[in-house]
């Protein structure tokens, strides 16, 4: 596992291309499957890829972030939560590790962007979900 992210840690930085693109290299240097996401922040609704969708078991791959985060650790929720709601805030950088109830202890990983805070336009957020390698 990446020595920078364990489960139940995350960081949110000022939207910093650098620091995000070194996270999501870490990632793919270590055979992570990488999937992409996207939320609009003017409805609130994430679309997410066919993998994430099964992972997190959702019936489909628009949902919102209480979807998403209804299968993670509990001790995680407040977190993730935290996170992005700060993302929503301003142009941010994050990245989150939390685990799947139902995975056992296998870390799940996002990784995100947003482009602009909420406003009467709306925003966006962006990014990926990484799963570790089956073989980890």
């Amino acid at each position: 596992m990446l020595q920078l992210m364990k489960p139940g840690f995350g960081t949110i930085l000022p939207e910093d291309s650098r620091a995000h693109e070194g996270w999501v290299e870490a990632l793919a240097g270590q055979d992570y499957l990488i999937e992409r996401w996207r939320c609009d922040l003017s409805t609130g609704i994430f679309s997410i890829g066919e993998t994430t969708k099964t992972r997190h078991g959702l019936a489909d791959r628009l949902c919102g972030l209480l979807d998403i985060i209804r299968n993670y650790h509990p001790d995680h929720h407040k977190t993730v939560l935290n996170i992005l709601e700060e993302a929503t805030a301003l142009a941010s950088s994050f990245y989150f590790c939390t685990t799947l109830q139902d995975g056992g202890a296998v870390p799940v990983f996002c990784i995100g962007t947003s482009t602009m805070g909420v406003s009467p336009a709306g925003g966006r957020m962006q990014g990926i979900f990484a799963f570790a390698p089956a073989d980890n």
